[in-house]
């Protein structure tokens, strides 16, 4: 069991959130979810300090639906009481509760291995009309599901695409040169038997598309790429197209090299403006291209688990001034945490 304890700023107020995550690992040490708790303390809104659970159901009903129904049905269809019925339809924690749903189910989240082996990429891939309609429908896989949705972006937004290929060809870091979409047309047809032992012709039209990359006037396949340039890719893309009012990035720092790695933290920066950013990080080159104000400090302490505080919170007003003074005069922020500036911090 996990557990995780954190405050989220809301309409200038806090909101207090308390989780349980319950889960299992199958063989391939893949964690599936089996029980959550969910409770939140709305102190800065109700007055009450008390810890409340929130039902998850309670967002699975149709808010037009819950003013129509009974306090009575919906603790007996829904699983949670009356009172909890009356609190949780108030039109303020209400609304509330529904952002605050919205906000956690659309984090996306990039882990530091993800995108690390492109030879998992496949040199091609199928779509049906239907699921270029349709693009949730597309791989879990996420090589794949990049190259998809790369595809997807270069079909139905042009100027988005042309943007990132900008960014990473000549005009940008000069990672490429190109990258093209070679598409062919595979009818094909299969036949349904229905009553009365009537046979329907039913005819598909699927899309064979083979995605190749430009590099020195050379043709690969993603899956000939280097990983530090897949990475990139990959990354440069979601941070410029990933619609999340919050973006998680672990250590992009992972096969990338510095000058690489300077132009990923240079956009980060420039789209920080646009979304929330979060960054992981054990380098002190990235470390050197932040704020003091931005940096996060993350500890593992006996009894409590990891902790995570901003460093402005950690250090004195006047130890805070301090370090801004020695990052204007002297050193940088990677030089101060190798120095274990950071070790005695509370």
């Amino acid at each position: 069991m996990s557990k995780l304890n954190t405050e989220l700023v809301y309409q200038n107020k806090v909101v207090k959130l308390k989780c349980e995550f319950q889960y299992e690992a199958d063989e391939k040490n893949s964690d599936t979810v089996t029980n959550i708790t969910f409770k939140v303390n709305l102190k800065d809104f109700t007055k009450s300090n008390k810890w409340i659970e929130v039902p998850l159901h309670l967002f699975e009903i149709n808010r037009e639906l819950l003013n129509d129904l009974t306090p009575q049905y919906i603790s007996r269809h829904y699983r949670y009481t009356e009172s909890q019925y009356i609190y949780f339809n108030n039109k303020i924690i209400r609304k509330l509760l529904q952002d605050l749903f919205s906000f956690l189910t659309s984090i996306s989240y990039y882990s530091a291995s993800q995108f690390s082996d492109p030879s998992k990429c496949p040199v091609s891939f199928e779509l049906e009309e239907v699921r270029m309609r349709n693009p949730n429908r597309f791989t879990n896989s996420s090589h794949e599901k990049f190259i998809q949705e790369l595809y997807r972006t270069s079909k139905n937004n042009k100027t988005l695409f042309d943007k990132y290929i900008s960014l990473v060809n000549s005009s940008g870091i000069d990672l490429i040169e190109d990258i093209s979409f070679n598409q062919y047309e595979m009818p094909s047809s299969s036949y349904e038997v229905r009553s009365g032992g009537k046979i329907r012709k039913i005819d598909k039209s699927r899309l064979l598309i083979i995605p190749s990359v430009t590099i020195d006037k050379s043709t690969l396949s993603f899956n000939q790429l280097s990983e530090g340039t897949f990475k990139t890719l990959a990354l440069i893309f979601y941070i410029i197209t990933d619609k999340s009012p919050l973006l998680l990035i672990e250590e992009p720092e992972v096969c990338v090299h510095h000058g690489l790695l300077n132009s990923i933290i240079s956009l980060i920066l420039i789209e920080s403006k646009k979304k929330q950013i979060v960054v992981s990080t054990h380098s002190d080159f990235v470390l050197d291209k932040l704020n003091p104000e931005n940096i996060v400090l993350v500890k593992k302490e006996k009894g409590k688990g990891t902790v995570a505080n901003s460093l402005q919170k950690t250090m004195s007003s006047n130890d805070f001034k301090a370090l801004k003074q020695y990052l204007l005069s002297t050193g940088n922020l990677g030089e101060y945490w190798k120095e274990g500036g950071f070790e005695h911090e509370k």
